[in-house]
């Protein structure tokens, strides 16, 4: 029996009676393996990460694709360099080494679920949710469907003497697993774009709503495969699945929910700080206790869903729950760059050169489920006009919840083809992790929902060399000399590249139509995440903008309710912004104005309205663009 034992200073493990050390142990022992301790090992990782995030950058991808090829780098070079006797146990040893960084992924993962429970609010949901259900059942249904056939028909082809029933089986399995959506980089790209409006939501809540149905009909299937013998060699007894059915999915509900009550109450009793350790230490409780309860109890309860529930029970029931994810957002941004760098640490290359043709349908048949399935779901929803044709593209990530259901069915399935559902679902985790994020950022970058300005680099991939690198850092250090000397005031004014409104704005726009009565205003109010609303005629020409304070003072009068439109309600837009006014000359017109959000029209003169300006955003460009070479 192998005993392996993790410390700071190395790894030292028992394999096959032969003694394999780390660093720090010398003498009596065949071959001297150096593992890295843990500790060394994730700074390994989160320096593998900065320069990976950084190559991105320069190429164009989101950093999530780059943090995950760092780690893949990183545990090829390790695996390289250092040489164990037996050859193969480098990669047992690395493995290991890496094992007690699971309380990091545990607490990005819990995070990234947390906020994307968010998404759910009612009041930004209940409007688009029927939409969203109905877009979410065709995407999923025709994924089911398109890979349980295209499996199943190579899987048959491939059988070599299986039973039909388990061939079929392990295909309808598939077919479950493919409708989940990786959570972590799916949010990632869209905050690292900041990627705001209706596609954006669309986006997050089926993310959201993918993974629901996955766990809940996976495990559903799972149990009636098993009561009724499709599957052979299944470990547990019938009543058993069936209970950890239930502790999966309704406990783990139950679970979230009180966590998200208990968290609500204790975030209007606590401060922002308090409530935030809090949150964290049960994101790692919670990570940690449901493979604990595993080991010891035989019985747990599903992660992700529970921490889901939570995040979406605090939005509704908690007092300014924005606060508490905004504060959230401002520390996680290392813990989740650690969390996708392990990820891609411990992706498995060697399933991906073992996928041949049932991996191949699999990846092909998911692809063409999500893209057409949720075509289909628009044009079911009718939101055809509103989303764009491939949304479904952007809903191709998969990693988290695909590796546990494959460590359920290889846990729970003794069979050869549970092991080819692990290699299937493994490999095609490196394919759609790496893939996946560049068609979300392709889909909200032309969905106009991204701003110019965050696409904008510094410098180009050609400027890149020696010469380059020495030149830009002499720039650095002179710039920080200067600063130190008081000789850098007034830049945002100075001679650097003029940053204009269209660099800012976020084109895609929603405005009310001005022939709208009173209910239609309301809804629009309803589902929006702005304050100020622009008002616009046949020709998206500007006509006004209703502030809030606007509906208030009439949504007690039902005289003047029935009877004004949305034209009549909104009061003169004030001084417009054009696309190519200079961002001082914008920050001028918020000052006088005073408002959060501000249209944007074509250009001087004109009124067709072509964006949207927040003040966040203009006031975030405007000192960043201090910094910018001249």
């Amino acid at each position: 029996m192998n005993a392996i034992h993790s410390s700071e200073l190395g790894v030292a493990a028992w394999v096959g009676g032969r003694l394999t050390v780390g660093a720090g142990i010398e003498g009596q022992v065949d071959t001297l393996a150096v593992i890295p301790g843990t500790a060394l090992l994730f700074g390994l990782m989160l320096a593998a990460a900065i320069l990976g995030g950084y190559l991105a950058h320069l190429v164009r991808v989101p950093r999530v694709v780059g943090y995950l090829v760092a780690g893949i780098v990183l545990k090829a070079a390790l695996h390289g360099l250092l040489q164990t006797d037996p050859l193969e146990q480098t990669g047992v040893l690395l493995a290991e080494a890496a094992r007690p960084l699971k309380a990091i992924t545990d607490l990005g993962l819990g995070v990234i679920l947390f906020s994307i429970g968010g998404v759910f609010e009612a009041r930004h949901f209940r409007p688009i949710g029927g939409r969203l259900l109905r877009i979410a059942l065709g995407e999923s249904g025709l994924t089911l469907l398109l890979v349980f056939a295209g499996t199943a028909a190579v899987g048959l082809i491939l059988a070599d003497g299986a039973a039909t029933g388990t061939v079929l089986a392990f295909a309808l399995l598939l077919g479950f697993a493919s409708i989940a959506t990786a959570p972590a980089a799916t949010l990632f790209v869209v905050r690292e774009y900041d990627a705001k409006g209706p596609v954006t939501d669309a986006i997050l809540g089926l993310t959201g709503l993918n993974n629901i149905f996955c766990v809940v009909m996976f495990y559903l299937c799972f149990a009636l495969l098993a009561a009724s013998g499709a599957l052979g060699g299944v470990e547990s007894s019938s009543s058993t699945i069936w209970i950890d059915l239930v502790t999966m999915t309704v406990g783990s509900v139950v679970l979230g929910v009180a966590l998200g009550f208990a968290l609500s109450i204790l975030h209007a009793m606590l401060r922002h700080q308090d409530t935030l350790l809090i949150l964290v230490a049960v994101f790692i409780v919670t990570g940690a206790g449901a493979g604990w309860l595993l080991e010891h109890h035989s019985v747990s309860y599903n992660f992700l869903l529970s921490t889901l529930c939570m995040g979406a029970t605090f939005a509704n029931v908690a007092i300014d729950p924005g606060s508490l994810d905004t504060r959230l957002q401002d520390m996680s941004r290392p813990i989740l760059v650690g969390f996708f760098v392990i990820a891609g640490y411990k992706l498995h290359l060697g399933d991906l050169a073992d996928l041949q043709y049932l991996g191949i349908a699999y990846i092909v048949c998911r692809l063409a489920g999500k893209t057409i399935g949720a075509w289909l779901g628009m044009r079911w929803s009718r939101a055809r006009d509103e989303l764009p044709p491939l949304l479904g593209s952007a809903l191709l990530c998969q990693a988290a919840v695909v590796i546990g259901l494959a460590e359920f069915v290889s846990a729970y399935w003794q069979s050869d083809w549970a092991q080819r559902f692990v290699t299937v679902v493994l490999g095609s985790v490196v394919v759609f992790e790496v893939c996946g994020p560049i068609l979300t950022k392709g889909v909200v970058k032309r969905a106009g929902e991204v701003k110019a300005v965050t696409l904008l680099r510094r410098t180009s991939v050609a400027e890149i060399g020696g010469a380059s690198i020495v030149a830009l850092s002499w720039h650095a250090l002179m710039r920080t000399v200067g600063r130190g000397r008081g000789m850098d005031r007034g830049r945002a004014s100075g001679g650097g590249p003029s940053l204009l409104a269209r660099h800012v704005m976020r084109a895609n726009v929603k405005c009310i139509p001005a022939g709208a009565d009173f209910d239609e205003v309301l809804r629009f109010v309803e589902q929006s995440r702005f304050n100020h609303f622009p008002v616009v005629d046949e020709q998206t020409r500007l006509v006004g903008v209703i502030h809030f304070h606007d509906i208030q003072g009439i949504i007690y009068d039902p005289h003047l309710v029935s009877l004004m439109t949305a034209a009549d309600i909104a009061g003169p837009p004030g001084e417009l912004v054009h696309a190519d006014m200079p961002l001082t000359d914008v920050l001028a017109v918020f000052q006088k104005s005073n408002l959060g959000s501000m249209p944007v029209v074509e250009s001087a003169g004109a009124r067709r309205v072509i964006g949207i300006l927040e003040r966040r955003d203009v006031l975030r460009a405007a000192h960043l663009s201090r910094d910018e070479p001249a």
